[in-house]
């Protein structure tokens, strides 16, 4: 994906991983207490219990639920199919399937100076941008991703070749989360000399 790139002209998105994660965060006494070690104070086994208890909740509340709490952001899985629809309606040119899936503020932002470098912003700007892939015959292969708690990196491999030029090389796009829709997506390329020179 090129530009955002996620150019998603091609193939699934990195995240067609659809396995869901389990946010499971296990509590265990440390063997210390169980043993009853009488050099910890009264103050540091409360403090462990505090802290037990507080795990647990977090466990309650940001389980693997498909849209969890604002403190605790979307689980993996969901991250994951949320970048994997969106990343199929870019590859498909699918104007109705981007704007399920995009924030209505949507930024889209690629490097250098080619005809889809700079920010589109918005689903009408972020729809032109799927065309003019497809236009370009713009091909796209995921290799990996990286999740954050509203974010998640995608490592792609973009191909092609357009009115004798080719494509050939990895992009990492970095993808923004907000309300289950996709808010902002930023490319970073590995050449963005060759990038322009194919887009132009």
């Amino acid at each position: 994906m090129g530009s955002m790139n996620t150019r998603f002209p091609v193939g699934t998105h990195a995240k067609a991983n659809a396995s869901t994660p389990r946010v499971g965060w296990h509590s265990t006494p440390d063997a210390s207490f169980s043993r009853g070690d009488r050099s910890l104070s009264d103050r540091s086994a409360l403090a462990g219990a505090i802290g037990a208890v507080a795990v647990l909740c977090s466990v309650l509340t940001c389980g693997d639920s498909a849209a969890a709490p604002d403190g605790c952001g979307l689980t993996t899985g969901r991250q994951q199919a949320l970048v994997s629809a969106f990343a199929a309606a870019i590859v498909q040119d699918d104007h109705m399937g981007i704007a399920a899936h995009a924030a209505p503020d949507i930024t889209w932002t690629i490097p250098g100076t080619s005809v889809v470098s700079g920010r589109a912003s918005g689903i009408d700007e972020v729809t032109g941008l799927a065309d003019t892939f497809a236009q370009y015959g713009l091909h796209i292969t995921p290799k990996s991703s990286a999740f954050g708690r509203d974010s998640v990196a995608v490592t792609l491999h973009d191909t092609g070749e357009h009115a004798g030029k080719r494509l050939d090389q990895d992009v990492v796009n970095v993808l923004t989360l907000r309300d289950d829709k996709i808010q902002d997506v930023t490319a970073h390329l590995t050449d963005v000399k060759s990038f322009d020179a194919y887009f132009s």
